[in-house]
């Protein structure tokens, strides 16, 4: 109730702004650009690519390793959400599933680090864990695959959730040992690394809509951990650089687009850009002033020398704001197809989501691009439509070096369990067997196609 009435005085206050700014008329027209293709004139298979350009797929610790102890499955036990439990049981399957990015075709595959695995208890290094990750990475690397790990993915270890988290600054310290533990082992074969996975979906989802842990709903608490995960990945970032130059460290961030759901509402266009904001402008201007939310963040300023995009759709909203997971009704346009998560398939909206990135000045790297579609029916269509978009974007002279698709294969989606599926290939979870879908055999077709832009 308290975060609701919020919104709406919020959005209140910057409607009477903006009219008084820049008049109605004006705010309208310029605002919120929200084209829509006529996708029956597009050829989605007329598409080319850079020599170099780099194929990839995703997959994060949690969701795959299985047999996890950490601030995830506390939540699962807590709640009553559906267990993680083996998950795909990578942990112990991992050099199988590499042969399917080898059959794929890929030359990048991101991942993450599960700190849980690594330090169970404050001090207590599992260095046989870590030696896994350093084989993983040597059998990538063998394989002609670029590693590209992410270090914290939504997950981390029990005792460091309960002590805070990233809600207080102070416990930023012990996740600066983690990274610069992993650093310091992998750092000699890694070059491109990811500090944090979503700083925005992490923050909203644990501390407004409360449906990931810790499962707070506060958003006064929202901002400050908002500010404390800038302030996390600043300090990394810094140090890793500091002990080996060379590595190119960046941040996976998704740009989710906000458009009002009438255009020429007083409320609803004012509550898209506060939302807009607070999303994506905040942590643009984070990184490119070193100021984010009315704070000063040490280090922020120029702390990329890459960014991760993670793109799935964007969101039609107005004043009446969900503010938990019950509350949540996707909506789309008229025209638009739901994907089985609920909201509507926008490929339109990655090349808005490139434009906005592409104001930081680095190299961007696609780090996530997938569709729930358990049926595979949607998927084939759903990946064409954005390869054309990232494409033309490449031919418009944006710099992206890599596409990584979401996900290599079916896993636990988070709050919403085992029900989505977003892998190329599908997961069989009582027998553990991996086929590839119709659509992994487009992808593996668009990876090893020797059409390449000149």
């Amino acid at each position: 109730m308290v975060d609701t009435i919020w919104v709406q005085i919020a959005a209140a206050a910057i409607s009477a702004f903006v009219l008084f700014k820049v008049g109605l008329i004006t705010y309208r027209r310029r605002a919120f650009p929200e084209p829509h293709y006529d996708w029956s004139g597009i050829d989605t298979s007329d598409i080319s690519f850079p020599e170099g350009f780099i194929w990839g797929t995703a997959t994060a610790a949690h969701q795959i390793e299985g047999s996890q102890r950490n601030n995830w499955t506390d939540f699962e036990e807590r709640t009553g959400k559906e267990p993680s439990g083996l998950a795909c049981d990578h942990w112990n399957r991992w050099r199988e599933d590499f042969e399917l990015l080898s059959e794929l075709g890929v030359s990048s595959y991101r991942f993450s680090i599960e700190w849980s695995r690594l330090e169970p208890s404050p001090g207590k290094w599992e260095e046989g864990a870590l030696g896994t990750y350093s084989e993983m990475v040597d059998d990538l690397i063998k394989r002609g695959i670029r590693p590209m790990p992410t270090l914290h993915h939504f997950s981390h270890p029990s005792w460091w959730e309960d002590r805070g988290g990233f809600a207080d600054r102070e416990n930023i310290p012990e996740f600066l040992g983690f990274c610069e533990k992993v650093f310091d082992r992998l750092s000699d074969r890694v070059q491109i690394w990811c500090t944090i996975n979503e700083p925005t979906v992490f923050s909203s989802m644990g501390y407004t809509l409360g449906q990931f842990p810790p499962g707070r709903r506060s958003i006064l608490l929202t901002l400050r951990v908002m500010r404390n995960l800038m302030h996390a990945h600043a300090v990394v970032y810094r140090s890793l650089k500091e002990r080996n130059p060379g590595c190119i460290i960046g941040i996976a961030k998704n740009v989710t687009l906000f458009d009002p759901a009438n255009r020429w509402s007083p409320i609803d266009w004012p509550v898209a850009r506060l939302l807009e904001w607070l999303w994506n402008g905040a942590w643009r201007k984070g990184i490119m002033t070193g100021k984010m939310l009315g704070s000063r963040i040490p280090g922020a300023k120029g702390s990329l020398d890459f960014v991760g995009l993670n793109y799935y759709t964007h969101f039609i909203t107005g004043l009446f704001m969900p503010t938990s997971q019950k509350d949540l009704n996707f909506a789309k346009r008229d025209h638009e197809v739901a994907t089985e998560f609920g909201y509507p398939m926008y490929a339109e909206g990655l090349r808005r989501a490139i434009d906005f990135v592409a104001e930081l000045g680095v190299p961007i790297e696609i780090t996530e691009n997938g569709v729930a579609d358990s049926s595979d029916s949607l998927r084939p269509e759903h990946l064409m439509r954005h390869l054309w978009v990232i494409s033309e974007a490449i031919k418009d002279g944006r710099d992206i070096r890599s596409y990584h698709h979401w996900s290599l294969m079916d896993n636990f989606e988070w709050a919403e369990g085992y029900k989505m599926r977003f892998g190329l290939y599908s997961v069989d979870f009582e027998t553990q067997e991996r086929t590839l879908r119709p659509s992994g055999e487009i992808y593996r077709r668009v990876v090893g196609s020797k059409t390449r832009a000149d």
